[in-house]
C-alpha cells in the first residue's frame, strides 16, 4: 500500500530503502568521488588545481580521444537507428512468416558482447581474416576493419535492437484511429506515417539513441581490439591507469570524469528535448495488420533477414572456427578439437571462475532487485524517489571508470578488497543491479493494489504478504531481468579488465587475451562457450517466460 510522502515511520521497507541507498552511497557514489577527487590532484605536482584538466584539453593527444568517441559514437548511433527503424516498422506493421523467430535473433545479437562481435569481424575482415585472404587470393583488396569503421560497424550491429525493441513497443501501442484518420483525409500511406506515425515514435527513437550512444561511448572490448591506433576515452583511461598504478591516477582519473561527464551531458540533454515535445496516444485500437504487396514482399523479409544473418554471423563465424585447426593466428582448412583441449588445459580457471562469480552476482542481483523494484514501484516517499534516481548511476557510468573508482576506493580499510574475488563480485552486482530493479518494477506496476491489500486486511504481515503474494506475480519480470543480468555479468570486460589478476580471470578477460596474442583458436573456443551461455539463457527465457514475452530494456 502507497505510504504519504510525509511519513517518518520506520518500518521494514524504509529500512530496506536506507539500507539500499548504503550500499549505493558505498559501492557507486564513494568509488566515483574518489575519482573525481583524484583528477584535482596535479599529475607532477600532487597539488590541488586543474593542472590534470588543462593537460587534458590542452593535448592534441586528449583532445583527439575525445573526438574519437563523440565520432563513433554518434556515427555507431546512426547506423543503428538506420537498421533498427526500418526493422520495426517491418516487424510491427507487416505480416510475414518467421516474425517469432526474428525476434530472438534479434534478441541474441543484442545480448552477445561486443568485444566478441568484435574478434569475430577479425577473423572474417582482419588481415589475416577468412574472407581477406579468400579475395586476396583473386586479386581483390578490403578496406581495413581497424580503426572507426569497424569500431561503428561492430556496435552498430551489436546495438540496434535497442532501437529496434523500443520503437517496435511503441508502434504497437499507437491507436489506429489517429492513422485512420489521416487516410480518410487522402494523405497517403507514407506522408501518415512521416506526420503521424513517426512523430509519436520518437520518444522511443530518443530513448534507443541515448542508450546506443552511451553503449558506444562506454564500450571498451571493441576499441580494445580494433583501434590499434585509433584512441577512445574508454581505452585511454584503462592505459593510463595502467601506467600509473601505485602512485596518483591523475590523468586515469581526469579522462573518466570526461567520460562521464560526457555521458551525463547527453542525458540531460535528451531529457530537455523530450520535454519540449509531447507526444502521446492511448492504444484503444491496435493498430492494422498490413500486407505486402509487390515490390515490398521481396524488399522487407531480404531487408529483415538480411540483417539478421549479417548481425549474427559472427557468432556462427567464432563457434565454427573454434573447431579448426590452427598454427598461430592462421586457421587450417581441417577439423580438430585442439583449441577446447588448450582451453581446458590453460584457462580452466578463468572458465570456473566466470561461473562462479557470475553466480554470486546474480544470486545477489535477483534477491536485492526484487525487493528494491517492488519497494520503488509501491511507496512514493523521498527516500524511494532518490533511491530510483541513484539507481540509474551505475547504468551509465562505463566499466573502465567503475573499476578505477573501485581500486582507489577499496585499496585500503574500512574496505581492503582489490585483488579479490570480491571486487569482481561486488562490480558485476552494481553494475548490473538496474537491470533487475527495471524489470521487476514493471510488472508491479502492472499488479493491482487491492491483491496486497486483501492479504494484508486478513492478517498477513506485508513482509509475508510480499513473500507470498507479490513474488509469484513477480515472476516473469524476475525472469527477464535474471536473463539480462546473468548475460551482461558473465561477459562482462570492461570493469573486469581493470580489477582482475592472474587468479580472477574470466572468460572475456582470457578471450581478450588470447586475441591480442594472436592465439585465434584458444580464443574462439573461450567465445563459444560465452556465446552458450548466453544462446542457453535467452533459450530458458523463451521457454519459461512464453513466447509472448519480451526482454526489458
Amino acid at each position: 500500500m502507497a505510504v504519504p510522502a510525509g511519513s517518518r515511520r520506520l518500518d521494514l521497507w524504509t529500512v530496506l530503502t536506507l539500507a539500499a541507498l548504503a550500499v549505493l552511497g558505498i559501492f557507486v557514489l564513494w568509488p566515483l568521488a574518489n575519482v573525481f577527487t583524484a583528477s584535482f590532484y596535479g599529475e607532477f605536482s600532487g597539488s590541488l588545481g586543474l593542472e590534470n584538466y588543462a593537460t587534458f584539453f590542452g593535448s592534441g593527444y586528449f583532445r583527439r580521444a575525445l573526438w574519437h568517441s563523440l565520432f563513433t559514437s554518434a556515427m555507431g548511433t546512426l547506423l543503428a537507428l538506420a537498421l533498427g527503424l526500418p526493422l520495426a516498422v517491418i516487424a510491427a506493421r507487416y505480416d510475414f512468416r518467421g516474425k517469432a523467430a526474428l525476434r530472438v535473433l534479434v534478441l541474441l545479437s543484442l545480448i552477445s558482447p561486443p568485444f566478441i562481435g568484435a574478434y569475430a569481424w577479425i577473423m572474417l575482415l582482419g588481415r589475416q581474416g577468412l574472407v581477406t585472404q579468400a579475395l586476396a587470393g583473386i586479386g581483390i583488396g578490403l578496406p581495413t576493419i581497424y580503426g572507426a569503421p569497424g569500431i561503428i560497424l561492430v556496435t552498430a550491429l551489436n546495438l540496434y535492437p535497442l532501437v529496434f525493441l523500443l520503437v517496435h513497443g511503441a508502434l504497437l501501442r499507437i491507436d489506429r484511429s489517429l492513422e485512420e484518420a489521416s487516410l480518410g483525409l487522402g494523405r497517403t500511406r507514407f506522408q501518415t506515417f512521416r506526420s503521424i506515425t513517426l512523430p509519436l515514435t520518437l520518444p522511443a527513437m530518443a530513448t534507443g539513441a541515448l542508450l546506443v550512444f552511451l553503449g558506444v561511448l562506454s564500450d571498451f572490448g571493441t576499441p580494445a581490439l580494433l583501434g590499434e591506433n585509433y584512441p577512445v576515452l574508454a581505452t585511454l583511461a584503462f592505459t593510463l591507469f595502467l601506467s600509473e598504478i601505485g602512485g596518483n591516477p591523475a590523468m586515469a582519473s581526469t579522462t573518466s570524469v570526461v567520460l562521464v561527464s560526457v555521458a551525463l551531458v547527453l542525458i540531460l540533454l535528451q531529457r530537455w528535448v523530450a520535454s519540449r515535445r509531447n507526444y502521446a496516444s492511448d492504444a484503444i485500437n491496435r493498430p492494422e495488420i498490413l500486407r505486402m504487396t509487390g515490390w515490398q514482399r521481396l524488399v522487407f523479409p531480404a531487408f529483415a533477414w538480411g540483417l539478421m544473418a549479417i548481425a549474427n554471423l559472427p557468432l556462427l563465424i567464432i563457434v565454427y572456427t573454434s573447431f579448426l585447426e590452427t598454427s598461430g593466428p592462421v586457421f587450417l582448412q581441417s577439423f580438430s578439437l585442439d583449441s577446447y583441449r588448450q582451453v581446458f588445459h590453460l584457462v580452466r580457471g578463468a572458465i570456473v571462475n566466470s561461473f562462479a562469480f557470475s553466480g554470486m552476482a546474480l544470486a545477489l542481483i535477483v534477491v536485492t532487485g526484487s525487493v528494491v523494484g517492488y519497494i520503488i514501484s509501491r511507496r512514493d516517499t523521498m527516500l524511494t524517489r532518490v533511491l530510483d534516481t541513484a539507481l540509474m548511476i551505475p547504468y551509465v557510468i562505463p566499466g573502465t571508470v567503475l573499476g578505477i573508482g573501485f581500486i582507489t576506493a577499496f585499496n585500503q580499510p574500512p574496505i581492503w578488497i582489490t585483488g579479490t574475488m570480491a571486487i569482481i563480485v561486488a562490480a558485476y552486482f552494481i553494475r548490473r543491479l538496474p537491470y533487475m530493479v527495471r524489470a521487476c518494477a514493471s510488472y508491479v506496476y502492472q499488479i493491482d493494489r487491492s491483491v496486497e491489500e486483501a492479504s494484508i486486511n486478513l492478517g498477513a504481515p506485508p513482509a509475508k504478504t510480499f513473500m507470498k503474494i507479490m513474488l509469484p506475480l513477480m515472476a516473469p519480470g524476475i525472469l527477464a531481468g535474471a536473463v539480462l543480468a546473468w548475460v551482461e555479468v558473465i561477459n562482462e570486460l570492461s570493469a573486469t579488465v581493470v580489477l582482475y589478476t592472474g587468479a580472477t580471470s574470466t572468460m572475456p578477460i582470457a578471450t581478450y587475451s588470447q586475441v591480442l596474442a594472436g592465439s585465434y583458436g584458444p580464443a574462439a573456443a573461450v567465445a563459444s562457450l560465452l556465446i552458450l551461455a548466453t544462446t542457453l539463457s535467452l533459450v530458458l527465457f523463451t521457454v519459461i517466460g512464453g513466447s509472448d514475452r519480451e526482454l526489458t530494456v
